[in-house]
């Protein structure tokens, strides 16, 4: 039996500070972390749900099961979210000299190729298309291989890529139009070269063709995300892969 509906906010909010009292500090405050993330992607849930409405006034809620979804999600996300070292292999690219002629050559030797996940899941990660992910228009937002749109932050990460394939266990996934799309997530502790956050978070997407059930995925983009509820807000959109078969 579920328990009565609260009355207010106040009242929740009331509750929850008595509850707390009962609990150790440390206990408590991985509790506040878990809901806490849950409130802040289940208000990016709704924003997407609004933006879909496209300007037609309805009451938005999500639905239990909805919620009962991010839950889950968010559990998976705080078991899997596992800090990386930086070791030589992953700061290699690093430093004042190393340039956009080095990380094609790098690309070229050390990141083309096949490669599995620790789930069995092969990519594919391609020169010709692979290198796209380093260039980007920010007019147009297209990737174009000009160098005036080469970008040097995801150049110097390229070791990421396949580090972030192979030991990742924080993994999700979407349907995304027409493909399958993987998602790869690691956080890593970042070299002292610039004025960035010591940490930050790599993502690694890999899509195919979603009635393809034998292909490998392709390697699309990688990307550095260095504020946590920007990952939230695209987490929101993908489910674990524990929770699924045959993706």
């Amino acid at each position: 039996m579920l328990p009565n509906n609260f009355n207010s906010q106040e009242e929740i909010l009331h509750k929850l500070r008595e509850i707390a009292k009962v609990h150790d500090f440390s206990n408590f405050q991985t509790i506040a972390h878990i809901f806490y993330d849950v409130i802040k992607i289940s208000y990016y849930a709704l924003v997407r749900k609004i933006e879909g409405l496209k300007g037609r006034v309805v009451k938005v809620t999500l639905k239990r099961n909805e919620i009962t979804r991010l839950v889950k999600l968010i559990d998976y996300h705080h078991v899997n979210d596992n800090l990386f070292p930086p070791d030589h292999e992953l700061v290699q690219c690093f430093g004042p000299n190393y340039n956009e002629g080095d990380a094609l050559k790098y690309f070229e030797n050390y990141v083309e190729g096949p490669i599995e996940d620790r789930f069995g899941h092969k990519i594919s990660i391609s020169l010709d298309d692979g290198v796209k992910f380093m260039y980007k228009n920010k007019e147009n937002g297209r990737h174009e291989l000009k160098s005036e749109f080469y970008i040097p932050s995801r150049g110097k990460r390229l070791p990421w890529i396949r580090h972030t394939i192979k030991k990742t266990t924080n993994i999700y996934f979407r349907r995304d139009k027409d493909d399958r799309e993987l998602m790869y997530i690691s956080k890593y502790e970042l070299p002292q070269y610039d004025d960035q956050n010591n940490k930050c978070y790599w993502v690694v997407i890999a899509k195919k063709y979603y009635k393809d059930t034998v292909g490998p995925y392709k390697f699309k983009t990688a990307f550095p995300v260095f504020k946590y509820n920007s990952l939230l807000k695209r987490m929101e959109r993908y489910q674990p892969i524990n929770c699924l078969k045959n993706i």
